[in-house]
């Protein structure tokens, strides 16, 4: 046998910005089953088919990766949601829009939430993590926060505490993700939908 024959198939070489995406789909992926903690480097190298010395190459340590992981996931929804078309017209407005971009984009949110809630819970924090998560959670809250407001200003809604309802809101929200997996429901676009049926009952005037 000739040694091209016997010669093992070189990895495919992409574009390094693409390489890069997919390096941090696959630490997503591993996060899903996983605590970021647990997953070392080399299993993310042979889980992306790379040498481990690439991913120092893209990344100057395992707490970069995580941050750009965070990163990379809450842009994705964050561009996906700014991308859809805003009907002013709908009961909740652009709240109505942040709940349907959760549903459209579910499968993603469970493993972004979960690293989320992962990541906030572990000793060795980073505060330029912690950072990206809070931004994540304030856009959140504000989406929901003008809403309200905009719909006591207009006299659809009753007058409630805008804030503490969209803090509230927010954390059912996430409810969904972790409570309904728990409970073998897996139904999020259901469940995310009677959240703000739920959420516009408790707004209505008496």
């Amino acid at each position: 046998m000739s040694k091209a024959q016997t010669k093992a198939p070189s990895r495919r070489r992409l574009d390094p910005a693409v390489r890069r995406v997919q390096i941090l789909e696959e630490m997503l992926r591993l996060c899903a089953n996983q605590h970021f903690a647990s997953i070392s480097m080399r299993q993310l190298a042979a889980a992306c088919d790379v040498n481990m010395a690439l991913l120092y190459h893209y990344f100057d340590s395992k707490q970069g990766l995580v941050r750009a992981a965070l990163r990379h996931a809450i842009d994705d929804f964050l561009v996906e949601f700014d991308d859809l078309p805003k009907d002013v017209e709908a009961p909740l407005g652009a709240a109505d829009v942040w709940i349907e971009a959760t549903i459209d984009a579910a499968p993603r949110l469970t493993r972004m939430v979960k690293l989320m809630s992962d990541y906030s819970s572990h000793d060795g924090q980073d505060a330029q993590a912690m950072a990206i998560i809070d931004e994540f959670y304030m856009r959140e809250r504000d989406t929901l926060r003008h809403a309200i407001l905009d719909g006591m200003a207009q006299g659809r809604f009753r007058r409630v505490d805008a804030e503490r309802t969209a803090r509230l809101t927010s954390m059912a929200i996430d409810g969904v993700f972790f409570g309904g997996p728990a409970r073998n429901d897996h139904n999020y676009a259901r469940n995310l939908r009677d959240l703000r049926d739920q959420l516009l009952d408790y707004l209505q005037p008496a």
